[in-house]
């Protein structure tokens, strides 16, 4: 490893969060091809079912990736699944050398990859900004390892432990910039739960609201055991490309669920 492998990871990780909060269930990827000391390509991985970044770079070049560097964040896949493998793509391009990232957290597949390319002459090296390309998928990577989602909790108090004001009027205590943070989050992420008490104190949109008006809205969830929610709540009411869930108790009358 060296500086340049350094160099040229930094820009397929720049690449790869091109992708956040777009290509789920897989994880957010970048690749950048790199010939005679100079980049001639890069891509990333759009969403599922589209070419992963690997594909999207050797495409981008054109015929130009005989003989090149590849770097990927990701341990390129080697089987069968919505998209061909990309190592043999890689092996029909005549890359010379692959820099990978990380390797797949997948138990299953893991270092596949790596070992077919290697196998068949390609220079493998594995680990270049590890802990960045790790941290930029955790996630994925918790998924893939536990079968649980990551969780990130949301909590805003004053100095003096209160969320609101005695008489129970919310006010922001938080400042813009972490404003700004939240939505970033509610970009890249699946899905946002909240209960049912703060659908009925705040009447939220749950919506992703980011400076350039691009953002991603997330599933909504809310935990609403005896379905207080009202017919007219942003959440059922605002138009929105994203689902919203009501999870409701058993006893629920089903008549009032079909009505919301």
């Amino acid at each position: 490893m060296n500086e340049q492998d350094i160099h040229y990871m930094r820009m397929a990780l720049k690449e790869a969060r091109k992708g956040l909060g777009r290509t789920s269930p897989n994880p957010a990827v970048g690749a950048v091809l790199v010939r005679e000391g100079r980049r001639i390509a890069a891509g990333f991985h759009r969403r599922a079912g589209e070419p992963h970044a690997e594909v999207d770079a050797l495409r981008k070049a054109e015929g130009r990736a005989r003989g090149a560097t590849l770097y990927v964040t990701l341990e390129p896949c080697n089987h069968q699944g919505r998209t061909p493998p990309c190592t043999e793509a890689i092996l029909q391009a005549g890359v010379s050398r692959v820099v990978v990232g990380m390797r797949d957290p997948n138990p299953g597949v893991r270092g596949g990859g790596c070992r077919f390319l290697a196998e068949r002459g390609v220079d493998v090296l594995v680990g270049v900004l590890e802990r960045e390309c790790m941290r930029l998928n955790e996630a994925f990577v918790k998924f893939v390892r536990t079968g649980r989602p990551f969780v990130a909790a949301k909590s805003a108090m004053t100095l003096d432990g209160w969320t609101a004001t005695r008489e129970k009027h919310a006010r922001w205590v938080t400042g813009e910039q972490s404003r700004r943070r939240v939505h970033r989050l509610r970009d890249r992420f699946d899905a946002i739960l909240v209960g049912v008490g703060t659908i009925l104190a705040d009447d939220p949109s749950l919506t992703t609201r980011m400076a350039r008006g691009r953002g991603r809205d997330p599933i909504r969830v809310i935990v609403d055991t005896r379905l207080r929610t009202p017919p007219d709540a942003r959440v059922v009411t605002q138009e929105s490309e994203a689902h919203t869930l009501l999870a409701v108790g058993e006893a629920t009358d089903p008549e009032r669920v079909r009505f919301i």
